[in-house]
């Protein structure tokens, strides 16, 4: 079993699973009703949004004048809704419903082409893909909330699996910047493509974000506003990943046990956060650029960007970890190439830290009406960066002995 390529698969779908069946049991047997998401009116909040914004450009108005004021990212995603308007509401709400679970899919079953798998290990992989879905608590919200991360996730998909093709680098720069004007965040994928000087492929998500900046050139004002007060009036620690709201739980568990105060602390939460980030981050970009020098730089590099994506902003609601599945293929593949010990308990660390990030969190709190519960998926993402971070600096150090030996 610790042989085969796929063991991180089984080791995440293991998790997810029997973790689900847990929380379900602990439900049963304490006779709390089961909620996997906090109850709303009605479905699809997010899409609402971006359908009144779609609706507002039809009308030659600004996608930011609806009443809400939550239309937060670029005026893209809502010039591509335009084409569902015609459908109403209710029926374009349910046609992207059933679309969120096939661009996922799409976008996973591409990833996993990628690495060359064996069909036995391809199929565990993908298995376990499923199994993220259907027992993973940000599918679930992704689902309630429709919000446009399931396209995000295939973008990524589709530029990473065209990044291999030297002669459709346009196509690979076309879906980059797609997956950057649609929620800002995948801009950090520019980072492996500068370190491996893959400057056509720069160029082309250059000049691609070009054409989509000059398309909306009437509303950057609008979409500036709009950014900086979402970013300034909004936080919260229930249903958000991002690093401050993780840390700011910790601080809380911490004087929970009395030892410090938690006042200070959870105020410090913020630099706490940035300097963490920088840290793991400048190391994992050293490491790149002195591991780019040696050999170019592999597929799995630019996929252990994606969770310092996601990571930054002050609020990241948990469905956005639905990206994090995209690393199940690349950690099967560098399992099957590993050659320490210390490489493999790295990977295991970082394959629990994926099933972490997927945690029903909303399950556990009505479980246990523990606030911490919200922490679990946040604190899985932190592992998952802490683990790579390892990874690419052990790799390195293993590399420069190879070379000098």
């Amino acid at each position: 079993m610790l042989k085969k390529t796929s063991f991180p698969a089984i080791i995440i779908s293991t998790f997810i699973a029997t973790s689900f069946g847990i929380i379900s049991i602990g439900h049963i047997l304490s006779n709390k009703p089961l909620l996997f998401l906090n109850y709303m009116k009605s479905y699809g909040l997010d899409y609402a949004d971006f359908f009144k914004a779609s609706e507002k450009i039809i009308d030659g108005q600004s996608p930011y004048d609806i009443s809400t004021n939550r239309y937060v990212t670029t005026p893209i995603p809502a010039i591509a809704n335009t084409i569902f308007v015609p459908l109403g509401f209710n029926n374009a709400r349910i046609l992207f419903y059933f679309l969120i679970p096939l661009s996922l899919a799409f976008g996973y079953q591409l990833i996993t082409s990628m690495f060359g798998f064996t069909k036995i290990d391809k199929d565990l992989i993908l298995t376990a893909g499923l199994i993220g879905l259907l027992f993973g608590y940000p599918f679930y919200f992704l689902l309630q909330r429709e919000n446009i991360d399931g396209w995000v996730f295939l973008f990524l998909c589709l530029g990473l699996y065209w990044l291999q093709n030297p002669k459709k680098e346009w196509a690979s720069g076309l879906f980059f910047s797609l997956a950057i004007v649609f929620k800002v965040y995948p801009v950090l994928i520019v980072l492996p493509i500068l370190l491996s000087k893959r400057w056509r492929l720069f160029f082309w998500i250059g000049l691609w974000l070009v054409l989509w900046g000059v398309i909306t050139l009437f509303w950057f004002s609008d979409f500036q506003t709009a950014l900086s007060s979402r970013s300034q009036s909004l936080f919260r620690l229930d249903e958000n990943g991002s690093l401050v709201a993780t840390t700011s739980l910790i601080s809380i568990l911490i004087n929970s046990l009395g030892i410090s105060s938690v006042d200070l602390l959870v105020n410090l939460s913020p630099i706490i956060t940035v300097l963490i980030y920088g840290i793991l981050l400048s190391l994992v970009i050293f490491a790149d650029y002195k591991l780019g020098k040696v050999n170019n730089l592999e597929l799995s590099s630019y996929t252990m960007y994606l969770p310092f994506m996601i990571a930054l902003p002050l609020l990241v609601y948990h469905y956005s970890f639905i990206l994090c599945l995209i690393l199940i293929p690349t950690m099967c593949h560098l399992w099957g190439v590993s050659e320490t010990r210390a490489q493999r308990k790295t990977i295991f660390v970082i394959s629990t830290g994926i099933a972490l990030t997927q945690w029903q969190a909303i399950a556990t709190y009505s479980l246990t009406e523990n606030m911490l519960s919200h922490a679990i998926p946040g604190l899985g993402l932190l592992l998952i960066m802490a683990g790579i971070t390892f990874f690419k600096v052990y790799t390195l150090r293993l590399t420069q002995r190879e070379m000098n030996s």
